[in-house]
């Protein structure tokens, strides 16, 4: 079947990644099992278009799946030559050998071996289908689950080998399944097939082994001077938008068999119930598990976020991860009515003591987010336990529930973190790619960093004072 690529050029800014995340058909997407692809899979090979192609599209879930001993290969099938338009054979062949080089380093750093070059010309996948069909097929079995770049990607290359796999697989009768790479730019969530795609969650060391990976592209990520040319100087091929997608903590399979493992409901449920009753057994040890009492740095981080508001005085308030109540209570002096709610059972009860004026409830995000409109939502030092779908319904859930010129704010701990899905930073990373409410302030130190989204004209604009 031969499909007629769709047009764009990457340096269009294509489709914000605001608009990806903010569809609420994430909420029902699948969950990839990693501990059963590594169980029922012999070998993952990954098949790539182009180098950096399996970075962009499955890195995190290559780092994922090596993390755990999985047999992984990849399979590049041009070199990427013609990424830019450099002149003569020998520039050519200088940009593909600096390519071949970027993909090996990166695959090194994402904890797999060696790639596989074919060598088919850039450009004309299609024209090479049978040996691209002919190298998938001897490197697959049934015990082998295929992963390559979808047929519908609107890349000539990208779909020509996406069929070109389908082709070997129905010979060797491994599974198949596809990763988007253009389609993010161009397309619009309708035209992701929503019903089988499967979401692959990146570990937080996973995201950032990717983020390494991607820095052994200096080719597409930098400017690009022809070495037969000097004076012609090409743009980058990934730039900031491009790179907000590739840095997205969840990667995204599309499964038309259904071959994929997948994480049942249950499963997911007992795991947000597990958070819950590991955090009320931390008042095991006593009623201050967090040892807030008095530390400066929870006073100071209380001041700082207190200090970054843009409004002197907000009507509703909800609070994200209350704890003990104590920025709870800081907060009603700020607010005419606060909404609290904490996972742990044993939290709320504290919380409810400290600040009896609050609303505290116990319950989890993002499924238990109160309905706004609030004029502020704060999320203090709890995104980073939540997995990366969850982070991303919680984030869209928040703005949805803010008034208008309200204000989101996240607060979260600079330091790395251990035995949990995320970190500080990327938790903050993916609010800002998301986040349609404008971007106000931000405050970064060794310890903390806090952002605020929304709240309307500056505080010095509301009062005439410019």
């Amino acid at each position: 079947m031969t499909r007629t690529p769709t047009p764009f050029h990457h340096a269009d800014p294509g489709t914000p990644e605001s608009a990806w995340l903010a569809d609420e058909r994430w909420d029902d997407v699948p969950v990839l099992d990693l501990t059963a692809v590594a169980r029922h899979y012999d070998r993952v090979l990954v098949v790539a278009a182009h180098p950096d192609d399996e970075t962009l599209g499955v890195g995190g879930l290559v780092a994922d799946l090596t993390d755990r001993g999985v047999a992984l290969d990849v399979l590049v099938a041009t070199d990427g030559e013609r990424s830019h338009p450099v002149r003569g054979s020998r520039a050519r062949h200088s940009l593909a050998a600096h390519r071949r080089a970027e993909v090996e380093r990166a695959v090194a750093r994402l904890g797999a071996g060696r790639p596989t070059h074919i060598g088919v010309p850039d450009g004309e996948l299609e024209h090479h289908a049978d040996t691209v069909v002919d190298a998938v097929r001897a490197r697959s079995d049934p015990a082998t689950l295929v992963l390559a770049p979808w047929i519908a990607d609107g890349h000539a290359d990208h779909d020509a080998l996406g069929q070109a796999c389908s082709t070997a697989v129905s010979h060797s009768g491994a599974d198949l399944a596809y990763y988007p790479i253009w389609l993010w730019h161009w397309g619009s969530p309708d035209a992701l097939p929503w019903p089988e795609v499967v979401a692959s969650e990146s570990s937080r060391v996973a995201s950032w082994r990717k983020r390494v990976a991607l820095q052994e592209f200096p080719s597409q990520t930098t400017a690009w001077v022809d070495p037969g040319d000097p004076g012609a100087l090409s743009l980058p091929v990934l730039g900031t938008t491009s790179l907000e997608r590739a840095h997205r903590l969840i990667e995204t399979l599309v499964d038309p068999t259904g071959a994929l493992p997948t994480v049942s409901s249950d499963r997911l449920a007992r795991r947000a119930a597990d958070r819950a009753q590991r955090f009320d057994r931390m008042y095991d040890e006593g009623d201050d598990p967090w040892r807030l009492a008095g530390s400066f740095y929870e006073e100071r981080r209380r001041a700082l976020v207190l200090g970054l508001l843009g409004c002197r005085r907000h009507g509703r308030a909800l609070e994200i991860g209350c704890a003990d109540g104590r920025l709870t209570a800081a907060l009603l002096e700020r607010c005419d009515d606060v909404v609290a709610f904490d996972t742990s059972r044993r939290a709320v009860t504290a919380a409810r003591a400290r600040a009896p004026r609050a609303t505290v409830e116990q319950g989890m995000a993002p499924v238990d987010l109160p309905s706004g409109p609030f004029d502020l939502v704060l999320l203090s030092e709890v995104g980073y336990f939540l997995s990366p779908l969850e982070l991303v319904a919680t984030l869209r859930r928040c703005e949805a529930a803010l008034a208008p010129d309200g204000e989101i704010v996240l607060c979260h701990w600079q330091h790395p973190t251990r035995r949990v899905p995320l970190d500080g930073q990327l938790v903050h990373e993916q609010a800002a790619s998301m986040l349609r409410t404008g971007h106000r302030a931000s405050y970064v130190d060794e310890d903390l960093r806090i952002d605020v989204w929304g709240g309307g004209p500056s505080v010095a604009r509301r009062e005439g004072r410019t």
